[in-house]
C-alpha cells in the first residue's frame, strides 16, 4: 500500500482539533476526513472517519481503519509530515 496523494484541510474552531486530510491510496482509493488531533495527555494522533451508533449516540465505530500498529504509525507520520509542510506554506 503505497500514500500517494494527501489533501490537508485546516479546521476552522480551535482545540484539539488541529486539521482534517483526505488519504489516496495507490491513486485507487480514498478515505476522507481523517481528524488530525494534538492533545497534553496523547500528543498528536489521527482520528478515523466514524459513524454514531444507534442507543444513546456516545457510541462511535471507525468506519475504516489501520489492521496494525505499524500502519497506523506510517499513516500517522505522513500525515502529519504533509500538515507540518501545509502549515509552513501558509
Amino acid at each position: 500500500m503505497k500514500i500517494t496523494d494527501i489533501k490537508i484541510f485546516k479546521a476552522k474552531e480551535k482545540g484539539a482539533l488541529l486539521a482534517y486530510a483526505n488519504v489516496i491510496l495507490d491513486n485507487q482509493f480514498i478515505i476522507r476526513g481523517i481528524s488530525l488531533l494534538e492533545t497534553e495527555k496523547n500528543g498528536r494522533f489521527i482520528g478515523m472517519p466514524s459513524r454514531r451508533l444507534r442507543g444513546n449516540g456516545r457510541h462511535y465505530r471507525d468506519n475504516c481503519h489501520p489492521l496494525t500498529a505499524e500502519v497506523r504509525e506510517k499513516l500517522t507520520k505522513t500525515i502529519f509530515d504533509a500538515y507540518d509542510e501545509f502549515i509552513k506554506s501558509e
